[in-house]
């Protein structure tokens, strides 16, 4: 199995280093083949909301940047983890854009969730499982849940879990999960 860890290489503080080994060692002892792609300003374009990925090239950014890469390596992987810095209760500028730029892999028509919201809906019959773990030196509770309440909101397939640097929290969520390829859910 394949696991993809995607960061902001803005961030590269040392609760991020110590976050990443502690994963890189959880994973290697699952028996998962670990790749780390490092975003930054530099690497992604923003979304230009231009449809060509529904339209032009129906799967595929049309953006000739490293999201086609990193499309490629989630939709090959079974689970994708985001590490992302917790900034104002929100996700980081570079990893907000690689998720924004996940849209090719969704269809562009609308489904309503039960809530009343709509979503788009999956373009594929599986999906790798999804985790944000949201880290910083000092985070309120506010911020916690605030980046909780909006990454659930707006995925139904991902776990989200806050790094208090505190290793066995992370151990002990990750080894409750299942960490593989999902159906047929964003």
């Amino acid at each position: 199995m394949k696991a993809l860890l995607i960061s902001d290489k803005e961030f590269q503080t040392k609760t991020y280093q110590n976050l990443k080994s502690l994963l890189e060692i959880f994973l290697n002892t699952q028996g998962l083949e670990i790749k780390i792609l490092e975003v930054g300003t530099d690497d992604l374009a923003f979304c230009m909301g231009c449809f060509g990925c529904w339209i032009k090239k129906p799967g595929e950014c049309v953006i000739n940047d490293k999201m086609a890469q990193i499309n490629r390596n989630v939709m090959t992987s079974d689970v994708v983890i985001y590490l992302n810095p917790i900034i104002f209760g929100q996700f980081s500028a570079n990893i907000k854009n690689v998720i924004d730029r996940y849209l090719p892999n969704m269809l562009p028509f609308f489904e309503i969730r039960p809530d009343g919201s709509t979503m788009h809906p999956p373009r594929y019959d599986t999906y790798p499982k999804s985790v944000i773990i949201g880290y910083g030196s000092i985070i309120s509770e506010d911020d916690k849940q605030l980046f909780i309440d909006i990454t659930k909101k707006h995925r139904r397939n991902i776990e989200v879990i806050i790094y208090d640097e505190t290793p066995e929290t992370i151990i002990e969520a990750l080894t409750k999960m299942e960490l593989g390829r999902v159906d047929n859910l964003l």
